[in-house]
């Protein structure tokens, strides 16, 4: 039996956290069983990295900046999306944002379903009522699924590729060495891109509390990404590195802009901060650093208490609280016994729920019975 044609379906170009799960999740994908394509708006990373993978990539008009212009791409990629499930033979949309889920279910009619894949955990009544008319949905958290009202949908931990599992630092040419931080100093690491929502600014506040042994240094590795349609976006990579100047961190935050792989930084931090002040679902950060064995600090919102168990394979606090969080970050580094133990518990946990083939094989089981739904349906 040929394999079936299932369509990814983005209005993103740029390479977040969810973009970097789906070209994972279409590069372990059995190509026995399925064969994925790529429906995008606009050419970017997202779509290069897909065609280097071997997938297929169809512009469709996903793409737009206001409000008015998403939801007009919306209306449009409806017929777009039909038309191209039409011509490859596919029963199945895989919807990876918000924007390409909603299309998603404009979309389906019988012999076509939606699965959509829900990164974020929305409360809207819009996306709510969306989610609803969804075939299946997949979300890497329960919270994810709550939150819009779909006790039906799987729940699948997002996948992490071997790579993390098997990371080691670099001795002769350490991120120590080139950024010049002293042995005597912690390196603490936060990885996401540039958002107010991820709450760099908590961070950085926290960092210039006292410090009852030597001050740690801070690595960030993101970039702004998604500031052309968003505006509260727009300049927030400046306002932090004025932050840095006015608190009196410079020479103890570095920046690395963009890091495609992260797997060699995390196994070389004494701990990775997640001080995210918005739900998130199911931070990819989280797992990857579990799986290199990185201790973790984050905050208790959304998925993340789902991720990490207080005291057991991280450490939480409240959102938004500096204080709490500089007390935190200070006791996991105060106790190398504490740390060690951290660090194995994540990395046995991570074993256990994100395995990259185990997380394909799920979604496969979705896709197919997605597949099989859509096909009856026209029949």
């Amino acid at each position: 039996m040929p394999a079936k044609p299932i369509i990814f379906c983005s209005h993103v170009a740029e390479l977040g956290g969810a973009e970097m799960v789906a070209l994972d999740l279409m590069q372990a994908l059995d190509r026995t069983q399925f064969t994925p394509h790529l429906a995008i708006g606009t050419d970017g990373p997202l779509a290069v990295r897909a065609a280097e993978l071997g997938v297929a990539v169809h512009e469709v008009p996903l793409a737009g900046n206001s409000k008015l212009g998403k939801a007009r791409a919306i209306l449009r990629s409806r017929a777009a999306l039909r038309a191209l499930a039409a011509r490859l033979g596919s029963h199945v949309l895989v919807a990876n944002t918000m924007i390409a889920g909603y299309a998603g279910v404009l979309a389906q009619r019988p012999g076509l379903a939606c699965v959509w894949h829900l990164h974020t955990v929305m409360r809207s009544r819009l996306a709510r009522a969306a989610l609803r008319r969804a075939a299946a949905v997949i979300a890497p958290s329960h919270e994810g699924l709550e939150a819009v009202g779909r006790a039906d949908g799987h729940h699948i931990a997002n996948g992490v590729p071997d790579r993390f599992f098997s990371a080691t630092a670099n001795e002769t040419d350490s991120l120590r060495q080139q950024l010049g931080v002293p042995d005597s100093a912690s390196l603490l690491g936060m990885v996401g891109r540039l958002d107010p929502h991820k709450g760099h600014d908590v961070l950085l506040a926290a960092l210039a509390h006292e410090w009852a042994t030597e001050p740690p240094h801070l690595v960030i590795a993101g970039a702004e990404l998604f500031a052309a349609g968003q505006a509260r976006l727009g300049g927030y990579g400046e306002r932090l590195r004025e932050q840095v100047t006015a608190r009196n961190l410079e020479g103890r935050v570095h920046w690395l802009g963009d890091v495609p792989d992260t797997s060699e930084l995390l196994c070389q931090l004494d701990c990775l901060v997640v001080p995210s002040i918005a739900p998130e679902s199911a931070p990819r950060t989280i797992a990857e650093a579990q799986a290199a064995g990185c201790p973790v600090v984050a905050s208790a919102v959304g998925g993340i208490p789902s991720m990490v168990q207080d005291g057991q394979t991280g450490l939480l606090v409240a959102k938004a609280d500096a204080h709490a969080l500089a007390g935190a970050v200070q006791r996991i580094l105060a106790d190398q016994s504490l740390r060690g133990q951290i660090a194995q518990r994540a990395r046995d946990h991570a074993h256990t729920h994100y395995r990259m083939l185990a997380f394909a094989r799920q979604c496969e089981a979705v896709f197919a019975d997605a597949n099989a739904m859509a096909m009856t349906a026209m029949n």
